[in-house]
């Protein structure tokens, strides 16, 4: 499904979209990766509940391990 505008997609995909948008900052990110991905979730093609958990699962590993590293 497409959206004209952002206040048209459905508020779960908006958070999405903005964290895709923060991770794209951090260093060694494929930014085409994560345009396609951002294409993907307004077109309402991208979200499931099974590949949101396993992207904040990933994150949350990774974050963890960077803090060990730091420790």
């Amino acid at each position: 499904m497409f959206y004209a505008n952002e206040s048209d997609i459905p508020v779960r995909f908006r958070r999405l979209t903005r964290i895709v948008g923060m991770l794209s900052k951090v260093d060694g990110v494929r930014h085409e990766l994560v345009d396609e991905i951002k294409s993907q979730i307004a077109r309402g093609e991208y979200l499931t509940e099974d590949k949101l958990n396993e992207a904040i699962y990933r994150l949350l590993r990774e974050i963890m391990a960077d803090e060990e590293r730091v420790s």
